[in-house]
């Protein structure tokens, strides 16, 4: 990438030139991590409530150019424009309200076990961020990345999909217009995924790598990390000395989310829910519903529900308020959906609906309808065996749904998976509920909610394949490095004088 490439953004829908934009090189991306290098004391010189303020008043400007943004995410994203409302409220609220995440990084202080309080721990930047964001969400995942780190005082590059850069092109040109603070200290590349990551990773001046992708890439970019610790390996003295820093990784991945519908719930409402939950945006979500795990008693009639549900929701152009279903992000997917519904049929899986796609023989309106597959139980226990449907993340409009005989059964099902983002229950059983909440592996358990939920007190997260480091969390937590202070000055002054 000696010479800047020009990238050509599409209309997801239509296939219509939006616009075209110049690619990062390896000159361009060097000099925007030295600019924000030298600017971040410039950063670093607001408190985190004057930053927190600062981003506030950025999500007041959110809401009034929603019109436009609204109109570059359903074009270069494909998101049906009813979501991509939610979209946007997502950090809108998110940055009205980012004071809320100060309870994480305020200093503490601790009491020893003799009751003395010298210590304090602190807070401190880790430093340079690097993000990459996935093209399903256009803005709210690479915003909620930029926005975490100015949060805490980390300068900070995030990469968008060269799918749909435009609208965080958009959202950055917003804060120079606003004159934001310290705004040099923060920058976007515009560049394609593996050759940014190996830049970044080549990086010193980078400390943090924050990356929103599946888990298979996330463990590529360790082995690139590994391959890059290699080849700076200096033997001179006897022994491996690696030159090479480390950097902090943190990895939001794929999601393969359990849903468990219990035998004595309202079925018309969760299955309206569920089929929410399931397609939203293509099913192109890491948090939606994509294994359905249904209490025997009321297989039958529940499973006729939510076919009903899915048979609902319209697909097609975009633009249509009542559209569900806007176009997949990429040719890849739909092969992927494809791939997918042909192996579960090797299993003699049943198609309940769906199961077809339109494609348009270009790299736009491309659609796969909803569609439901039914897996056999005894087929999801042994991951080695199971039907790629089950094992893997869909990420595009095609879900299974399999039968369980009782609540252990169920939670044996749910746990079946290497993946452990987020698991639902839906039971009005208060006993089981709390077993539910013990016994299910993921870092986020949902009982008897609605789907889509937008509050900023929601955890990212996962275990398994699902994230790394593991568990629920909340990016500020993750761009900061506690500092130990033990200050004994109020005792020992006199004696050291």
């Amino acid at each position: 990438m000696s010479n800047r490439q020009e990238l050509k953004i599409k209309n997801k829908y239509t296939g219509e030139l939006i616009d075209t934009i110049p690619a990062d090189n390896a000159e361009t991306l060097q000099t925007k991590i030295k600019t924000i290098a030298r600017n971040q004391e410039e950063l670093r010189e607001l408190d985190f409530h004057e930053r927190a303020k600062i981003l506030s008043k950025f999500a007041t400007r959110i809401r009034f150019k929603k019109k436009d943004l609204k109109k570059l995410i359903v074009a270069e994203g494909g998101l049906p424009i009813k979501y991509s409302e939610w979209e946007i409220a997502i950090v809108s609220n998110g940055f009205k309200f980012c004071e809320w995440y100060y309870q994480f990084i305020e200093e503490k202080t601790l009491t020893s076990i003799e009751g003395e309080d010298f210590v304090k721990i602190r807070h401190i930047p880790q430093g340079i961020a690097a993000c990459v964001s996935p093209r399903n969400t256009p803005l709210s995942l690479p915003l909620y990345q930029l926005g975490a780190n100015y949060l805490v005082g980390n300068p900070a590059l995030v990469k968008p999909s060269t799918a749909c850069p435009l609208t965080m092109l958009k959202a950055y040109s917003m804060m120079e217009d606003m004159d934001i603070p310290a705004l040099g200290a923060l920058n976007l590349v515009i560049a394609p995924g593996q050759w940014a990551v190996n830049e970044f990773i080549k990086s010193d001046l980078i400390k943090v790598f924050l990356s929103i992708s599946s888990s298979h890439t996330a463990k590529d970019i360790l082995v690139r990390y590994a391959k890059e610790l290699k080849k700076r390996v200096d033997k001179s003295m006897g022994i491996p000395m690696y030159n090479m820093p480390f950097k902090q990784f943190v990895f939001e991945c794929a999601g393969n989310d359990a849903g468990i519908i219990m035998d004595d719930v309202n079925l018309e409402q969760v299955a309206k829910w569920n089929a929410m939950a399931s397609y939203t945006n293509s099913g192109q979500q890491c948090f939606s519903m994509k294994r359905i795990i249904v209490h025997k008693d009321i297989y039958d009639d529940y499973i006729e529900l939510l076919i009903k549900e899915i048979e609902k929701m319209k697909y097609g152009d975009p633009t249509d308020p009542q559209t569900d279903i806007g176009p997949l992000g990429s040719r890849k997917i739909l092969m992927m959906m494809e791939v997918m519904v042909a192996d579960a049929k090797k299993y003699d899986a049943k198609i309940y609906t769906g199961g077809d796609k339109i494609d348009t023989g270009e790299d736009y309106g491309l659609f796969y309808l909803p569609t439901l597959v039914e897996i056999k139980p005894e087929l999801c226990e042994d991951l080695s065996k199971a039907p790629f449907l089950w094992r893997e993340e869909a990420f595009g409009p095609v879900r299974s749904v399999t039968k369980a005989d009782d609540m252990d059964d169920a939670i044996r099902l749910a746990n079946a998976s290497n993946y452990g983002m987020r698991a639902v229950v839906y039971s009005s059983d208060l006993d089981q509920i709390e077993i539910f909440k013990k016994r299910l592996e993921a870092a986020n358990i949902y009982v008897n909610a609605k789907p889509m939920l937008t509050d900023i007190t929601v955890a990212l997260g996962g275990i398994k394949d699902s994230a790394y480091p593991a568990g629920a969390k909340y990016y500020p937590q993750e761009l900061v490095f506690q500092k130990y202070i033990n200050d004994q000055t109020p005792v020992n002054l006199d004696k050291i004088k």
